[in-house]
């Protein structure tokens, strides 16, 4: 213990007297997530951290994500991934919008965000789609330090996966927290989805953006045989920070007709040329 020059002990910070690093994870991932209506057991909570660590030590040789701490990983990954778990339209309790879905994760990267929302609701069947082998052997190894039983991980392009009869039109969720314009994303997406079901795809940016963006995305929606687009705020931010400005946007895709058989189209080119 540290003395003052009186010999007094001095007074520790508060993070170190009352918030230890863990106990702080704990409270951010609990209230993300009744932010949503979902009540976290500490068992789950436990995990959440236990595969944020899984995360930060397979940085070191496996180069899964910028985000150097486990901490940073609760903060920037799990928690603005929580924010997924708001149903369509908040008009329903998010126990029973997810109940007995089947869900696509489409380029899941190291998890993200299909690993948290299986560890929240083990109701649903989650299928985590990413292209790069060695982050596929990663969430394979993470299932299994985590003993989760409702994920499977499939090794494949969304552009070849969506032309697949075990996976065309075969779930009733779709997220996708790739990088890209709505355009792309959602002729990535929606071709996964069965007619009634629903793409969930959280943006960054400013709410002018975001609208421009979805203007934009219009005809590719309609043509990839949605409703048009609903956005809707979020509480959390993909870099950690919880207020109005920095707050991630979830944009849902509403399916109503099936998607034409050309599409999703070859790898590169939803991007190269979108729909428009």
């Amino acid at each position: 213990m540290h003395t003052n020059p009186s010999g007094q002990p001095e007074a520790r910070t508060r993070r170190q007297r009352q918030v230890p690093e863990g106990d702080d994870n704990h409270a951010v991932l609990s209230r993300t997530a009744e932010q949503v209506g979902v009540k976290p057991t500490t068992y789950q909570t436990d995990l959440l951290i236990r595969y944020a660590e899984l995360v930060q030590n397979a940085n070191a040789t496996s180069n899964l994500t910028s985000i150097g701490s486990v901490q940073g990983v609760v903060r920037k990954l799990i928690a603005p991934s929580i924010q997924l778990l708001a149903p369509a339209g908040g008009w329903l309790p998010t126990t029973d919008w997810w109940t007995g879905r089947s869900v696509i994760d489409i380029g899941s990267g190291a998890g993200i965000p299909g690993i948290p929302l299986a560890i929240l609701v083990p109701e649903c069947d989650f299928t985590l789609l990413e292209a790069r082998a060695k982050k596929c052997r990663f969430m394979r190894h993470a299932v299994e330090q985590l003993d989760i039983s409702n994920v499977s991980v499939i090794n494949s392009r969304a552009e070849t996966a969506g032309r697949q009869p075990d996976h065309r039109e075969r779930y009733d969720v779709a997220v996708a927290r790739a990088v890209a314009q709505l355009p792309e994303l959602a002729e990535l997406a929606l071709p996964f989805v069965s007619v009634g079901g629903t793409a969930l795809l959280p943006k960054g940016g400013s709410e002018e953006d975001l609208r421009d963006e979805v203007d934009r995305a219009s005809k590719a929606v309609e043509t990839l045989g949605s409703a048009p687009a609903m956005v809707m705020e979020g509480t959390y931010s993909s870099n950690g920070a919880e207020n109005a400005s920095a707050r991630e946007r979830t944009v849902y895709l509403m399916k109503i007709a099936p998607t034409p058989p050309q599409y999703p189209r070859n790898a590169g080119i939803p991007k190269k040329r979108p729909i428009s």
